[in-house]
């Protein structure tokens, strides 16, 4: 009988990613909502019937549901269109760091770019996404030409062949960490990490691949291959800057500020996007600047500052709300680096800390929360992908406003597993239990 329902179950799930992939747009909250559920009540099953699934079944059925959302444009998020955009000014000799899109599309005669200019998200910001990801960007539209579709199958494609690689590095590390194999069932039947990554196209697919392989090589002692692996993780988002420090517990003050010095100093050999003009430095943090100091969605810390300082002042305070959050992250920061932990839990609790101080938090952000869960003892997270796509109400309004109800249940959700969490194994570390005849502390 388990087996017959793990069939049923895995097949339910397939049918969900199709509706997910090919039929369901943002805008349509209710069958979105109804579809997303779905899948996570069939999640949470599958994790319970963990033990009536073999791991070879599991990875198939994993890497079938990214597969089976290869072939459709991403239907909830537009930033396809911006990825094609640098990849055609790649692709033709403009530097994406020159120019905002809307200075380009009054003087340009591509008729791709102006196929592809309505759709863009950002069109008065300077690009935001290093090097490794142009040199994708142009590789689909290299190959891809002038069709939409194609160069989304080609990114598509790469975030599948990372999506792969991750879930062959998570087994790996848990095989070396004498850990349960199956806890790879926590991120391969994950339905944000399925949907959000390979079906919306998002790049903390290649940040978690990366990540894991610096993971991997630094248990190993591989010391100098870790380098380009995590700089290679900082290339694909720049978050993984902050997972520096965590090496002071294996390599001391000294080594560490030299694995980071060269970290830095791969990072800028390897962007030559970058190199011959001080400008494009400054257009990029100009529009990174812009994002952490205007942009508002699902924060949770700063989404109740923001409403206080409403009160108090009768306008946005977001500039120096942000402020405030972006301290309070550098504190929080500064307390995890020094209790030293691991670089999986650190890293863990490092994300962990910045999006709950975050002004944006887009559902994909928590894939690696996911990722990194099979080695921490908190299945929080698990709650949050189950609840962040709430947040997808915001576009069934125009202009998009966000339902702060809807945030706040999902919080509520969060920090009652926390708490819940937090007092299971506060209790567990000081209750006494029985080994070997004698009561001892755990």
């Amino acid at each position: 009988m388990p087996r017959k329902l793990v069939c049923l179950l895995l097949c339910l799930s397939l049918a969900g990613y199709l509706a997910a992939g090919y039929i369901i747009k943002r805008e349509n909250v209710a069958l979105l909502i109804t579809v997303y559920s779905s899948l996570f009540i069939i999640y949470f099953w599958l994790l319970r019937l963990k033990h009536d699934i073999s791991l070879s079944t599991a990875i198939v059925a994993g890497v079938m549901f990214r597969f089976s959302l290869l072939f459709c444009i991403p239907a909830l998020s537009d930033d396809i269109y911006r990825f094609l955009w640098d990849g055609r000014l790649f692709q033709t000799g403009i530097n994406p760091f020159d120019l905002k899109p809307s200075e380009i599309i009054t003087s340009t005669t591509d008729t791709f770019l102006q196929q592809l200019y309505p759709s863009l998200n950002s069109p008065d910001y300077y690009s935001v996404y290093p090097q490794l990801l142009q040199y994708f960007f142009r590789l689909a539209t290299e190959v891809g030409g002038d069709s939409i579709l194609r160069g989304t199958i080609i990114l598509k494609s790469i975030i599948f062949i990372f999506e792969c690689g991750s879930i062959v590095l998570l087994i790996r590390l848990l095989r070396l960490k004498n850990r349960d194999l199956r806890g790879v069932f926590l991120y391969l039947f994950n339905p944000l990490v399925i949907i959000e990554l390979t079906g919306n196209i998002h790049f903390e697919a290649v940040m978690i691949f990366f990540i894991l392989l610096t993971v991997m090589l630094l248990y190993k002692k591989q010391f100098v291959a870790a380098l380009p692996a995590l700089t290679l993780a900082i290339h694909a988002k720049l978050l993984p800057l902050i997972a520096v420090p965590l090496l002071f517990k294996k390599f001391g003050m000294l080594r560490t500020a030299l694995f980071g010095i060269f970290c830095l100093l791969l990072l800028w050999l390897s962007s030559p996007l970058l190199w011959t003009d001080i400008e494009r430095y400054q257009h990029l943090f100009s529009s990174l600047q812009l994002y952490y100091g205007k942009f508002e969605f699902n924060g949770s810390i700063y989404t109740l500052f923001n409403a206080i300082g409403w009160w108090i002042a009768g306008y946005n305070p977001i500039w120096w709300v942000s402020k405030i959050m972006l301290l309070t992250t550098l504190v929080l920061f500064t307390l995890i680096y020094y209790r030293k932990p691991g670089f999986l839990s650190g890293f863990f609790w490092l994300m962990t800390a910045y999006l709950i101080c975050s002004a944006v938090v887009h559902p994909w952000y928590l894939a690696i929360l996911i990722a990194l869960s099979p080695f921490i003892p908190y299945r929080f997270p698990l709650a949050w992908t189950a609840f962040v796509p709430l947040t997808y109400a915001t576009y069934s309004m125009t202009p998009y406003q966000q339902n702060y109800w809807l945030v706040a249940i999902e919080y509520t959700v969060v920090l009652a597993v926390f708490l819940y969490e937090m007092r299971i194994h506060f209790a567990g570390s000081i209750l006494p239990v029985r080994v070997a005849g004698k009561l001892e502390k755990v």
